[in-house]
């Protein structure tokens, strides 16, 4: 068996999803239900399971049937966080209020296109296209379980970062993270271009 599958597919989605990184956009989209913050990080995280193994096992085939290209999927990506980034700069996320509405940060943009976004999704699909037997195919799958389990830990960690911080700080990095998810937006869809034009 090729243990170095296993290795390269838990690094790579570590690094892509990171989970450090994300943790202080969870807090702030969750600020107001600080109770329900655990069972956010649970539907977070198995919400972005959901969406990278499907691509992974089938994303290939329905990306080729429907006639959409993996950058466009990057540029959907990044207008959505873009979108979600914008009012974060202006203090206008409000997680309570997409609550009232019924709609549930944990699955958009928690865990997709933040966790599950397009960077895991297409190194998922290119890793499981690697795998070319089912012995391989599992373990590409046990190192996505894998980097999926580092992601919970850390945002289930996020609770001790928020008592540290309290509202002012929350505050703060609300705008912050808000700068930085702009970026991310803009590389996705920067990555895409020079795709497209090269």
């Amino acid at each position: 068996m090729d243990w170095k599958l296993l290795i390269t597919t838990f690094i790579t989605l570590v690094v892509i999803i990171d989970p450090v990184g994300n943790t202080p956009v969870f807090l702030i989209l969750t600020r107001y239900e600080e109770r329900g913050r655990r069972r956010f990080a649970v539907q977070a995280v198995l919400a972005a399971a959901a969406v990278i193994f499907f691509f992974a096992f089938f994303g290939r085939y329905i990306l080729d049937y429907l006639g959409i290209s993996v950058e466009s999927l990057m540029v959907a990506g990044g207008i959505l966080l873009g979108i979600v980034a914008l009012d974060m700069m202006k203090g206008r996320l409000n997680a309570e209020e997409g609550l009232a509405r019924g709609a549930n940060v944990a699955l958009v943009p928690l865990g997709t296109p933040l966790l599950g976004g397009p960077g895991a999704v297409v190194a998922a699909m290119l890793l499981m296209s690697q795998a070319e037997t089912a012995a391989a195919k599992s373990l590409v799958s046990a190192g996505i379980l894998g980097a999926l389990v580092v992601v919970w830990v850390a945002l289930t960690l996020a609770e001790q970062l928020v008592r540290l911080l309290k509202d002012t700080g929350v505050d703060l990095l609300t705008r912050v993270m808000g700068i930085l998810l702009a970026a991310i937006a803009v590389e996705f869809v920067h990555q895409a271009v020079r795709t497209w034009v090269g």
